[in-house]
């Protein structure tokens, strides 16, 4: 439940980041919306590939790229992995209650 949470104030605030990713690549709405608003209909490996493919893709590393590594760390049953994303995201997310939320996620995978 923490993690729903943790995703629901992610995705919510996600909108709100000022910094953009300079992305482009056929896929990128349907990546976009896959890993910003999956749901539980929504294979979680899905949502990773999708936030993977715009991580991958993202010619800089900015806040909203810090998201997709925090949204990714959501969904991923690899807890290996999502500490990795969960410490990128802290490194790249600016916003105070953004970045408490990928300290939760640290804190459940690390």
């Amino acid at each position: 439940m923490m993690t729903q949470r943790i995703c629901s104030l992610v995705c919510a605030m996600l909108f709100a980041a000022t910094a953009t990713a300079a992305i482009a690549y056929d896929g990128l709405e349907a990546d976009y919306a896959t890993c910003t608003q999956g749901d539980a209909s929504t294979q979680a490996e899905a949502m990773v590939g999708a936030c993977s493919r715009l991580i991958k893709n993202s010619s800089a590393e900015n806040e909203l790229v810090g998201m997709f590594y925090a949204l990714r760390a959501t969904v991923n049953t690899d807890k290996s992995a999502n500490c990795q994303d969960a410490r990128k995201a802290i490194s790249l997310i600016k916003d105070p209650g953004l970045r408490e939320s990928a300290r939760e996620l640290e804190k459940i995978n690390c």
